[in-house]
């Protein structure tokens, strides 16, 4: 795994953040607790809501200044939508920041089309697809007239329903019920902070129903963090990690476990990539920022389990809206990544490395 210190930003400047920027951000402190699976020291957090138009933002409670930049840019960016927004280190689960706890972690969602990371992972795994595998998407789709012949870049880009049904009906429930709990959903994810949910996977569908859930989800239930936590298993080589809301200084990761020797990501990476650049996700696309991502639309919900820069991930940034779509949540990440990573954009600070 990669070290856990804060990455270097884009052009190399410093990243600073004024004593006067700090005393602007008037806290509480909440207290973390350890939870029956982390065994780490207990952390603060620090919850600022310094205007009532902003939602509430925890940051660890020694941030760097990075950390502060995160949670400004993803408590901005939000805004007065109701939701949520965590941002997460992939490589090595250190939580810089999280826009809304209760929304981000303490209750569960339908995943939406985000749970076809879940479908895809174990379809390249289990030999059913490969990335260059087609499938005729015909009349069913979100698409009313259909994709035509696809292939698991465009599927992912597109959030292509008929697809992954049609993978999850190859697989069966049980090896996609096994998968989805080794990717950490169904599971407390051991983050260092009160009342996590483990959300639910379920325990048995019926095979006419399968296809349904490949695509929508239906009946799985997941947070904010354990999306943050599953997305960065899918960039950061399998790695599940244990999240935790903790300053960069002494800061240890901890990986739960590994997924097992053979587990396939081929061209995942590249639909996360299309999804923005030309997919579903295109409102978070920008020219100066390479940002990927899947997102999720279903039950008024919408989802962007995201990260950037694309081809060397620092920053995973899951957003979700209660009332929205996943192209919706969508630009509020790229909204995010852009405040963070285009270049000259320093609204509180400059990029660097803190």
């Amino acid at each position: 795994m990669l070290s856990s210190s804060d990455p270097p930003r884009p052009g190399g400047r410093a990243l600073r953040l004024t004593l006067a920027a700090l005393l602007l951000l008037p806290a509480t402190l909440l207290a973390a607790t350890t939870g029956r699976q982390h065994h780490s020291p207990p952390q603060h957090a620090v919850i600022s809501s310094h205007s009532t138009r902003l939602p509430s933002l925890v940051l660890p409670s020694s941030p760097s200044p990075w950390d502060v930049a995160v949670g400004l840019a993803c408590q901005r960016a939000l805004g007065r939508a109701g939701g949520a927004v965590v941002a997460m280190d992939p490589r090595s689960g250190r939580v810089s920041a999280i826009v809304n706890p209760r929304d981000a972690m303490q209750r569960a969602y339908q995943p939406c089309s985000v749970f076809k990371i879940v479908v895809a992972i174990a379809g390249l795994s289990e030999g059913v697809i490969t990335p260059e595998t087609t499938y005729r998407c015909q009349k069913g789709c979100w698409m009313w007239a259909g994709h035509g012949p696809i292939d698991l870049r465009r599927a992912l880009a597109v959030s292509c329903n008929p697809y992954f049904a049609w993978v999850g009906e190859q697989l069966g429930y049980e090896t996609i019920q096994r998968y989805a709990h080794l990717l950490g959903l169904g599971e407390l994810s051991g983050i260092n902070l009160r009342g996590e949910t483990a959300g639910c996977v379920p325990a048995s569908v019926r095979p006419e129903a399968v296809g349904h859930l490949s695509s929508h989800a239906a009946g799985v239930a997941t947070s904010a963090v354990q999306l943050a936590v599953l997305i960065s298993a899918a960039v950061n080589g399998g790695v599940v990690l244990q999240p935790s809301l903790a300053g960069p200084d002494g800061f240890v990761p901890r990986e739960r476990w590994r997924l097992p020797e053979g587990t396939k990501f081929d061209g995942l990476a590249q639909g996360f990539l299309a999804a923005v650049n030309e997919g579903s996700a295109s409102p978070a696309f920008d020219p100066e920022v390479a940002a990927a991502g899947k997102t999720g639309t279903c039950a008024g919900l919408g989802w962007f389990a995201s990260y950037a820069p694309a081809d060397h991930p620092e920053l995973v940034v899951v957003v979700l809206l209660r009332h929205g779509s996943g192209h919706r949540a969508s630009a509020v990440g790229g909204r995010i990544f852009r405040e963070l990573y285009a270049p000259g954009s320093s609204p509180t600070t400059t990029a660097g490395q803190p």
